[in-house]
């Protein structure tokens, strides 16, 4: 469902098999995640995501991220790295940016917010990519794969290598590069 789509909180709680209540609940902590927008007397709306929302979005998870590598590279353990090495190569199998692809993209970046070990700051990490996780699948095919593959192999060697520059410089690319591609007219990226 995309941006400016209308949601009836009837046909919702019909599909569902609930009563008003629970989906109306539902909606109030979509708002407050910024994910629909509920127009008292005009019913609720599908957030549309405008450039500044999508630069301000991304600047903080780029911050969120950076913070968790620095502090995952302090922390890392061979099981850290051999968990991502086996994501990475599971990922390096597939073809195309799909639900597995996404799946795997979520393992990859779980396990160094898990290498961190900062509860709080991985729960803020995931709760920003559900704040834009809709608006990435909707241009997945935009986004492709073979880059940001590449920048996760990356940021991986660097890590290991404990080069924090690089592996924070490598994870700003990384979403600055999502970025770009979503502001594209769909289909203009490679």
């Amino acid at each position: 469902m995309g941006g400016g789509s209308r949601l009836d909180i009837d046909e919702i709680a019909a599909a569902h098999g609930v009563s008003r209540t629970p989906v109306r609940d539902a909606l109030k902590q979509l708002e407050s995640e910024g994910l629909v927008q509920v127009f008292p007397y005009r019913g609720v709306e599908v957030t549309t995501l405008t450039q500044a929302d999508l630069e301000e979005l991304f600047s903080i998870r780029i911050a969120l991220e950076q913070l968790c590598i620095a502090r995952a590279i302090e922390h890392l353990k061979p099981q850290h790295l051999e968990a991502m090495r086996r994501t990475l190569r599971r990922m390096d199998r597939l073809k195309k940016r799909d639900e597995s692809w996404t799946n795997l993209n979520l393992e990859f970046h779980n396990a160094i917010y898990d290498a961190a070990g900062w509860p709080r700051l991985a729960e803020m990490l995931r709760a920003q990519r559900v704040n834009i996780e809709r608006y990435v699948r909707a241009r997945a095919d935009d986004l492709g794969t073979q880059r940001q593959q590449s920048q996760h192999w990356t940021l991986l060697e660097a890590m290991e290598k404990g080069d924090r520059a690089t592996a924070l410089a490598t994870i700003h690319s990384h979403y600055m590069d999502t970025v770009t591609a979503m502001s594209l007219p769909s289909g203009g990226a490679g």
